[in-house]
């Protein structure tokens, strides 16, 4: 099964030879760089004991049509979890860390995903009194979406006739769009996308000679707050300003 980035907040299921992981994650979304890490709650919804484990994979092309995740290791990883495996009691949560490893030239995105898995035999025998017998169920995998940010983080921009680039080091997420005539009309479009460093995306209309496009975008690390930024056929950005549009927060 797979989902483009923009839906990730949906739990993932699949079918497992475990008990039922009824899990929650909290937030479903975050963000690090090189200097901060990030904390991740996962919260029990069971009335039984049961053990978790979280795994790391690399999104490539993230929202573009190439996208799918790649399993990481520790030599490539931009950070690490702990713990990695871990009991939850009934009703109880347990925090994880996200801890960074190594700094990236871009914005990076991963995911961390939680499943219920079989104890290790150590503590199989200790929940297996306290839970009823494992049987073949629904598992909800929960995937959270991370990306990690470069420490010197540039956004840059550029159209080539319906083409968007983002030639920046940044992603953009943009949540509209207009396009103004030298006489100042403007015409609304309908764009709400997540654009990576390194992407392009088609445009709902053809930046004419003459025609300036006024882009809306939130970036990772500003939450809410929204960005305007113009641009003209090739050309990169000829004018920014910033507007804030509630309180702080993750953007789509």
């Amino acid at each position: 099964m797979r989902y483009r980035l923009r839906y990730c907040l949906l739990p993932i299921l699949m079918l497992a030879p475990v008990a039922q992981a009824n899990l929650t994650v909290h937030p479903m979304r975050t963000s690090l760089d090189a200097d901060k890490g990030a904390l991740v709650r996962v919260y029990s919804q069971s009335t039984q004991p049961q053990f978790v484990q979280a795994t790391v994979r690399r999104i490539i092309d993230p929202a573009g049509a190439g996208e799918h995740e790649v399993a990481t290791d520790t030599a490539e990883a931009a950070f690490a979890l702990t713990p990695v495996r871990f009991a939850l009691a009934s009703g109880g949560n347990r925090l994880v860390r996200l801890i960074p490893l190594r700094p990236v030239e871009r914005e990076t995105a991963y995911r961390v995903y939680f499943e219920g898995v079989r104890p290790p035999e150590a503590a199989e025998m200790t929940l297996a009194a306290e839970a009823s017998s494992a049987s073949v169920g629904v598992s909800l995998v929960w995937g959270a979406l991370v990306n990690v940010l470069p420490a010197q983080g540039e956004v840059a921009l550029s159209v080539r006739g319906d083409q968007l680039h983002n030639t920046g080091t940044l992603r953009v997420g943009i949540t509209g769009l207009e396009t103004c005539t030298p006489s100042g009309a403007c015409a609304p479009h309908v764009l709400t996308r997540s654009l990576y460093p390194g992407g392009s995306l088609q445009l709902p209309v053809v930046v004419e000679p003459g025609t300036t496009l006024r882009l809306r975008y939130r970036l990772t690390r500003d939450g809410y707050r929204e960005h305007l930024r113009e641009l003209t056929q090739d050309t990169s950005a000829v004018a920014v300003k910033d507007t804030a549009t509630g309180p702080g927060g993750r953007s789509p």
